[in-house]
């Protein structure tokens, strides 16, 4: 289907190609990637305004530096000298599948359309139960017979899950309506195991926490949920647990006594005297190793953030203070890392600008979160609306306050995603885009944060939200929660930012293992007033958000340039200059570095120099915790949504 497509863009042929895409065929992150490689630059915005700013500041177009101007309307909608002047061009999903029911097709991600595109087509039209069933086995691997049993069921979730890319409501309902019809599954929380991958990994460890309760005679927790997967009869399931735990969906249990259980559940089980966590270490470097390997050159942003997360838990091991890392251990480790960081900067060169020129429903950076928020606020029908900015917070970081969270506030339901901070992933270019909605390249400046507030407050002017229903706080969690939330009712949509997640990463002395330990301390000390705040919020009835604008990276020092006033930003990952001659010369200094730049997001006159790899521009060889660079550590950021478990 792809190919299909870019015949419609042929290279160095038209200035201008104006495009009709109402069903957002041009999302596909494939062919938005080959669509750069041919020099194309995209222009997509529902405001006229910005659509005006835009298309204008991409001149001159010409036939080498083509533009692209895509509506969702039709052409005529565009305004008359775009319209007049462009190649036309009307893209209709059902011309490219026309045998499968068209309002299922519609309700398809970009990358589910491409698997569909790649399956082989039906002969006949087929009808909308027809072309879910086709879709389904298609594109999601669905074969009915292998989801009759418990472990087949399993092992699909486990394998959908990893994937990124949810079902349809459409799609959803109809395996439901499948799966609620076979009694095996009676007492089953279907609907949110699908629905949520933190839900599906939450219920496969309660089931085993019972399992191994009512082996061991152990009390290892509540236990409450009613027992329904039967690991003591089902060889399946048993065979499925080695499977569960390499991936992290199933954590092992310490008890007193592992000798009580069967072999076949030893690996899930740990003892007084055994080694926790180079178990644990062992099965996730296997992991990685195996998502690593199974990279190709055609990956995308869902394999990414299925490799982030699997990352994020090694890093997490890798630095836990009860860590024993033996040299041997980190040699396996390091060629993994370089190995991440050469392809994911590979693949954010290809991908990286064209992602964040999408627009919603998925939110691909930081700069569309309030759009994304506006969204949800209207589909749910809630009137306030709340982001958290919690600065500096890296996934992994994330992975050890979410377990954290989760354990003392049974009445929440945590859920999160995964998003691109803005590159270089420093705080006054990423977290000003996280706040205002904009592209770094709208914003006045890059210097610093001063401007949030009125950023924050003119993003929901343009949603019809007057300046007084606006609120923009900094947290310093020394007041009384209730003094930290609006004092007025009219506050609808409320931003808060807290820096003291980025204040231990940048006070740290001792590398990330000295993270981990503050973070630790931080959770006992000053997360609980944190948490009275989300409370708060919840209690307020406000539609409650957490993000992160970048994460943190544990780099070694290859010197410091000496610059003067000729560099914009200084960071110990990343230095941003004014225009690319004097960044170029910064770059031939310090020859393992890149530059980056012109990527479609940042100002054109701003070029940042970043050191390669896990380099800082530190003292020679000083271990620091630090960010502005381009590894997964630092890009890959989560949002996370927080509700009261009562909530709709």
């Amino acid at each position: 289907m792809i190919e299909r497509v870019l015949q419609h863009f042929p290279a160095h042929t038209h200035a201008l190609t104006v495009v009709s895409d109402p069903d957002g065929l041009l999302a596909e992150e494939g062919l938005l990637a080959e669509l750069t490689r041919r020099g194309f630059a995209l222009v997509s915005e529902t405001d006229p305004l910005r659509l005006r700013w835009r298309v204008e500041g991409a001149r001159p177009w010409s036939a080498e530096r083509p533009l692209i101007v895509v509506t969702p309307a039709r052409l005529q909608e565009l305004p008359y000298d775009l319209w007049q002047q462009g190649q036309r061009v009307c893209l209709e999903l059902h011309a490219f599948l026309p045998h499968l029911a068209y309002p299922v097709l519609q309700s398809l991600s970009p990358w589910q359309r491409q698997q569909l595109g790649q399956a082989p087509q039906p002969e006949r039209p087929l009808g909308p139960e027809s072309s879910k069933e086709y879709i389904l086995r298609h594109v999601f691997g669905v074969q009915w017979e292998a989801l009759q049993s418990p472990a087949g069921l399993l092992a699909w979730l486990e394998q959908y899950h990893q994937r990124q890319d949810p079902l349809p409501g459409l799609l959803a309902r109809h395996v439901l309506e499948h799966l609620t019809q076979n009694a095996v599954f009676a007492g089953w929380p279907l609907a949110g195991l699908l629905e949520s991958r933190e839900a599906f990994a939450g219920f496969v460890r309660e089931q085993w926490l019972t399992y191994v309760q009512a082996q061991s005679g152990e009390v290892l927790g509540e236990g409450a949920a009613a027992y329904v997967l039967s690991f003591e009869a089902d060889t399946a399931l048993q065979d499925a647990v080695p499977g569960l735990l390499r991936s992290g969906t199933l954590e092992p249990l310490a008890i007193e006594q592992p000798a009580c259980l069967p072999r076949w559940a030893r690996p899930a089980v740990v003892g007084p005297a055994e080694d926790h966590w180079q178990r644990e270490w062992t099965q996730a470097l296997e992991y990685l190793r195996e998502q690593v390997h199974a990279l190709s050159d055609e990956a995308r942003w869902e394999t990414w953030q299925a490799l982030a997360r699997t990352w994020a838990r090694v890093q997490g091991l890798r630095y836990d203070l009860d860590a024993k890392l033996e040299q041997a251990q980190e040699q396996a480790c390091a060629p993994l890392e370089a190995e991440l960081d050469a392809r994911f900067l590979t693949w954010l060169r290809r991908a990286y600008a064209p992602l964040g020129g999408q627009g919603l429903p998925v939110p691909h950076h930081v700069h569309h979160v309030p759009e994304y928020l506006a969204y949800e606020q209207r589909k749910g029908g809630c009137q306030r609306v709340a982001l958290l900015v919690l600065d500096g917070l890296s996934l992994a970081d994330w992975r050890v306050i979410g377990r954290v969270w989760q354990a003392r506030h049974a009445g929440w339901e945590i859920s999160d995603q995964l998003l691109l901070a803005q590159v270089p992933t420093i705080t006054a270019i990423s977290r000003q885009a996280l706040v205002s909605g904009r592209r770094p390249a709208e914003l006045a400046s890059c210097r610093d944060n001063a401007a949030e507030a009125w950023l924050w407050a003119e993003f929901w002017a343009q949603h019809g939200l007057p300046g007084e229903r606006c609120a923009y706080a900094h947290l310093s969690l020394t007041a009384e929660p209730c003094e930290l939330l609006p004092r007025e009712p009219g506050a609808h949509a409320l931003c808060l930012v807290y820096a003291g997640i980025d204040e231990i990463v940048h006070g740290s002395q001792l590398g990330a293992k000295d993270v981990q330990a503050s973070l630790r301390i931080w959770l006992d000390q000053k997360s609980p007033r944190l948490e009275a705040v989300l409370d708060g919020l919840l209690q307020g009835g406000y539609l409650t958000f957490l993000a992160s604008d970048h994460g943190h990276v544990q780099a070694h020092g290859l010197g410091c340039p000496a610059e003067g006033l000729t560099v914009y930003t200084r960071a110990k990952r990343a230095r941003v200059y004014a225009d690319r001659r004097t960044a170029e010369a910064t770059h031939v200094r310090f020859s393992d570095t890149l530059l980056w730049g012109a990527d479609g997001l940042l100002p054109d006159e701003l070029w940042a120099v970043i050191p390669s790899g896990r380099a800082a521009f530190a003292l020679y060889d000083e271990v620091v915790v630090t960010h502005g660079g381009t590894t997964l550590d630092e890009v890959v950021v989560p949002l996370i949504q927080v509700m009261g478990r009562s909530h709709g």
